[in-house]
């Protein structure tokens, strides 16, 4: 039987999971096995196994680890939006697309729900735009019909993580997989990559957002195995 672990004792991540998990406080210990699989996610180790001074719920392979980090989303839902830089203005910032264009080509896109946020740094446009979906099932699936749109079109996560480093200019214009012509009209403009925000995000995300979000388990909130 595994040891109930005071606070003193921990001095490592090891220490805190096993904390963790032999908590005893019935009062406390459904926020400590809550922070235990937490933890365990973020550290790609197995939660659903007993963790031990062997360590052995730390072998986990490495593409299980991953999936059950991109479970872990920042709630409410939100939807990471990438390329909305337009450029250098006048002044040297960077500027972008704003909430009201950004929501004008959401709709372009037949999707729906979202309030648009651009993110700012000290040079100007980040090239970032939230959407924030409300905090129910509705919400919810606005958000993943809208990242399934993106990972449909060859748009997603993967698609612009495997894109190589760039810097917004005019030259993006010779780049199809930054800048496309619409048919239509012949207009110019961005391409758009996006995808369902997730713990692995919180560095992408502005402090504003990171006080008003929690993390929440996608599999538990849909309820699929």
């Amino acid at each position: 039987m595994l040891k109930h672990r005071s606070p003193k004792d921990v001095h490592d991540t090891h220490g805190l999971v096993m904390h963790t998990y032999c908590c005893d406080d019935v009062s406390t210990r459904v926020h400590h096995l809550g922070l235990h699989k937490a933890l365990c996610v973020l550290m790609g180790w197995n939660f659903s196994k007993a963790p031990d001074n062997s360590k052995a719920y730390q072998n986990l392979p490495a593409e299980v680890a991953a999936i059950n980090r991109d479970q872990l989303i920042i709630w409410p839902p939100h939807v990471i939006v990438h390329n909305t830089s337009t450029g250098k203005g006048k002044d040297g910032r960077m500027e972008g697309l704003g909430s009201k264009r950004m929501d004008n080509r959401i709709r372009e896109l037949n999707l729906t729900g979202g309030k648009s946020k651009s993110l700012y740094g000290r040079d100007g446009h980040l090239g970032i735009t939230l959407l924030k979906f409300a905090g129910d099932d509705s919400g919810l699936g606005q958000a993943m019909r809208m990242a399934e749109y993106f990972e449909k079109t060859n748009h997603g996560r993967k698609s612009w993580a495997g894109l190589p480093p760039f810097t917004p200019s005019k030259d993006d214009e010779k780049n199809h997989s930054l800048v496309e012509v619409d048919a239509r009209t012949g207009e110019k403009r961005r391409v758009l990559y996006g995808y369902l925000a997730t713990i692995a995000d919180l560095d992408k995300v502005d402090l504003e957002t990171k006080k008003k979000t929690t993390i929440e388990s996608l599999r538990e909130l849909t309820g699929s195995k």
